[in-house]
């Protein structure tokens, strides 16, 4: 085989040797960007995902560290009869939530709505409100097509 291909480069002129090394590095360069891109693009894929993995340790250890360090006495026990409403409605502000309804039901209840709100954000307040004492009888939470969430909720003050 290397005797035929020593006869065939041997029968070329030098201009067809020039022009059939030329059209030798092109296919060396083409077959090595065809294999090298797509192995760069998976070190840059796993790149991102690692750093995604940590960031997400980093938040999931946040709030393991916050739900671990309960008060001693909690805020939805220490929180009048009659405030349970305005206590969620300073709650919600304080983090740039609005509700929509908060009706309290009784002095150790209330029902809220949010009618649009950032996943994240309301599932760190309603995990907050659970660490202050707060039990979540029921939750409702629907997606919204502008990428946000409604919730309904009952929540009743724990203890109770």
């Amino acid at each position: 085989m290397t005797e035929r291909l020593k006869y065939w480069w041997a029968g070329l002129s030098g201009r067809e040797r020039w022009l059939v090394g030329i059209a030798a590095v092109l296919a060396l360069g083409v077959l090595g960007w065809g294999l090298g891109r797509p192995a760069v693009a998976a070190f840059i894929d796993l790149e991102n995902r690692h750093r995604a993995a940590i960031e997400r340790e980093g938040r999931v250890a946040a709030k393991v560290a916050l739900l671990g360090a309960r008060p001693q006495k909690s805020v939805a026990a220490s929180a009048d009869a009659g405030a349970i409403d305005q206590f969620l409605q300073q709650s919600a502000g304080e983090i740039g939530l609005t509700l929509d309804r908060n009706e309290a039901r009784g002095t150790n209840r209330a029902a809220i709505a949010i009618a649009t709100a950032k996943a994240p954000v309301l599932t760190d307040w309603l995990a907050s409100l659970e660490a202050q004492g707060f039990v979540i009888d029921q939750l409702t939470i629907t997606p919204a097509a502008d990428g946000t969430v409604g919730m309904t909720a009952e929540l009743r003050k724990g203890g109770q």
